[in-house]
């Protein structure tokens, strides 16, 4: 079992180095370079600091934020060599470590868009997070399905062709708000690609049956790695806030989902970060 800490510590995030795209527009390229580079270092640094959060408390997992390097697009990042040198300092500290590390494009990654153009700045996004992966060891890429509409699940089918195969051996497919994992499977069935199990997004879009009915295909399908799910509690009650990531999860949500702890390496998806994680760990710790 191991218990993943979220991108970052409570109170501390990642740096872009610019205040926005325009304000990076106006700069020279070597200014562009200078300040990237700077917020890139700045942001392995931090990893490596949350990597030893992880190890010194024995959870094991850690989901490398999609910020590490900043603004990708507007500079060529592999040249730099103290970066290089640094994300082999992380991969060394993981693998030394039996860190498992996982990533997570942001929702602007819509694999399955009706828009040519969202579905090609979405390869782009996951070809970034793949050269990232290469090159820490991540062997985990979570996405959504992303659109509901129409023909969605054959839409992600026929775009998936259109990835490295490599790649797409990373790849992991979450139920999400508005697909649930019934169909999640369906589609990891077809592509062959594994799932990743939200607990609480089946609460938002529960499928046609429990999901307790859906595990023994989601073992199957995770290739005889461990598979992956998130747990998390609502901020709020159905009228407000339930979509949301409360600070901790909720005991209650401990007790119900406890038995999966054995089956799944669980990602913490908690306002409260590495304060969230050590509440999970005391949990299992007096049971």
């Amino acid at each position: 079992m191991k218990i993943g800490l979220v991108c970052m510590l409570k109170g501390r995030g990642m740096k872009k180095g610019f205040t926005g795209i325009k304000a990076l527009e106006k700069l020279s390229q070597v200014e562009i370079d200078k300040k990237a580079c700077e917020a890139a270092l700045y942001n392995i640094d931090y990893t490596l600091e949350c990597l030893k959060w992880v190890k010194n408390h024995g959870q094991g997992m850690f989901r490398v934020s999609s910020s590490l390097i900043p603004y990708n697009e507007f500079w060529n990042w592999k040249n730099f060599d103290s970066i290089l040198e640094k994300l082999k300092i992380l991969k060394k500290f993981a693998k030394d470590n039996n860190i498992r590390l996982i990533m997570h494009p942001d929702q602007f990654t819509v694999l399955n868009s009706e828009n040519n153009e969202v579905v090609h700045n979405s390869i782009k996004i996951l070809n970034h997070h793949y050269e990232i992966s290469e090159l820490l060891g991540v062997e985990d890429i979570i996405i959504h399905v992303g659109s509901s509409k129409g023909d969605y699940k054959e839409r992600f089918i026929k775009n998936t062709k259109l990835l490295n195969k490599k790649l797409k051996a990373k790849i992991l497919l979450e139920n999400c708000h508005s697909v649930g994992i019934e169909d999640v499977i369906e589609i990891c069935e077809k592509t062959g690609i594994r799932p990743c199990l939200d607990f609480h997004h089946d609460r938002i879009k529960p499928s046609s049956q429990s999901f307790e009915n859906y595990i023994e295909k989601i073992l199957n399908l995770s290739k005889n790695k461990v598979p992956l799910a998130h747990i998390s509690s609502p901020a709020g009650d159905e009228k407000n806030s339930y979509k949301s990531h409360s600070e901790y999860i909720s005991t209650e949500d401990l007790i119900k989902f406890r038995k999966y702890f054995d089956l799944f390496d669980v990602e913490i998806e908690a306002k409260g970060k590495e304060k969230a994680v050590k509440k999970v760990v005391d949990f299992f710790k007096k049971i």
